[in-house]
């Protein structure tokens, strides 16, 4: 009865998928930034941030990164709570707010979350520029997921996300689901990952349907035996060769260059390292290519653009999380806390 319950969780969320993807194929997603909901592929959680924006396949994640990779959920993570903010800049905030609780008769954790844009308050004009007032633009998403494990080594995990992004007077909502499977050989040093992110559709529109950002990944990380060292490598949007950013008119007038073929592979590519410091500290690093590609364009460089880098401490039952990511010159600034409501399993 337990591994049946079990089983129809996952069963249920798989079907959603493979419906939400019959609408919307490969050939029809948006890539490049040119994408509705664009919002829901930023770092959920400030680790996350640290290892470069994306990592699916990581040996000591945490809840918040479970809001991108579903597998990750496990059931040490029952009572946890995550919340995290990011600042942008002019009065832009990203809030992550998520929880975990581990079914034991089902073997089986559920995730439930929100994540949520706020633009501050910009002006209302008509058309010839008189103010009419404020409004305060917003985007969100609400997400439950569901993560089980499979003969000890395969882990496998599936969200549902409600999306909705408001506008002044126009507003547009969506759903999407991703699925997700990590392979750990019994060593527990190793962990490979793919991830199918943002099979959706657009259920009502702005002024013409749009594709959401539909990502496909792959990824592992190592664990030195006899070192405090991981290092992980993701493979991101393998369903595009070229996944710059598109928007001929800014790159002609930036001095942007189209990349080469080898340019084109190391732009998938997002490499990560942690360097565990003892039971209650750590420090991660990243590195992404396409970033960097994408921030370094002829008229503005800078020589960090791509890094970043952050820390994690432990106190008894709080995580604290600081990281930071350069984008030209301003620091993108993360914060993150996790606190254990209740006793591991």
């Amino acid at each position: 009865m337990c591994k049946k319950r079990q089983r129809n969780v996952l069963v249920y969320l798989f079907i959603t998928s493979c419906l939400l993807f019959s609408f919307n194929p490969i050939s029809g997603q948006a890539i490049g930034g040119n994408a509705v909901f664009n919002f829901i592929t930023l770092s959920p959680s400030a680790k996350t941030t640290a290892l470069g924006g994306l990592n699916i396949s990581h040996l000591n994640a945490d809840l918040g990164m479970a809001i991108h990779q579903p597998a990750f959920l496990n059931k040490e993570m029952n009572g946890q709570l995550h919340l995290s903010v990011k600042p942008y800049l002019a009065s832009i905030n990203q809030y992550n707010f998520n929880g975990a609780h581990f079914i034991n008769k089902a073997n089986t954790t559920i995730g439930w979350g929100v994540q949520y844009m706020d633009y501050g308050t910009i002006p209302m004009t008509d058309i010839a520029g008189n103010e009419l007032g404020n409004f305060r633009p917003n985007e969100y998403a609400l997400h439950l997921s569901a993560a089980t494990t499979y003969q000890k080594n395969f882990k496998i995990g599936a969200s549902l996300k409600f999306l909705q992004s408001k506008y002044g007077l126009y507003h547009s909502n969506g759903i999407a689901a991703d699925v997700g499977i990590m392979y750990a050989p019994y060593s527990g040093l190793t962990q490979w990952a793919i991830l199918v992110n943002n099979v959706g559709v657009q259920l009502t529109k702005f002024n013409q349907k749009e594709n959401l950002p539909f990502n496909i990944t792959a990824g592992v990380s190592k664990k030195l035996a006899n070192a405090p060292f991981q290092f992980s490598l993701t493979a991101q949007r393998l369903t595009v060769w070229d996944n710059t950013y598109n928007d001929p008119l800014y790159n002609a007038l930036e001095g942007f260059k189209s990349p080469s073929k080898y340019q084109n592979v190391f732009n998938h590519l997002i490499v990560a390292s942690e360097i565990n410091l003892g039971p209650s500290v750590n420090i991660d690093l990243g590195y992404n290519f396409l970033r960097r590609f994408d921030l370094n364009i002829q008229n503005q460089k800078n020589s960090l653009n791509g890094f970043s880098a952050g820390c994690t401490f432990l106190v008894n039952n709080l995580q604290m999380q600081y990281a930071n990511a350069f984008f030209q010159n301003n620091l993108n600034h993360h914060f993150t806390i996790i606190y254990q409501l209740k006793k591991r399993y």
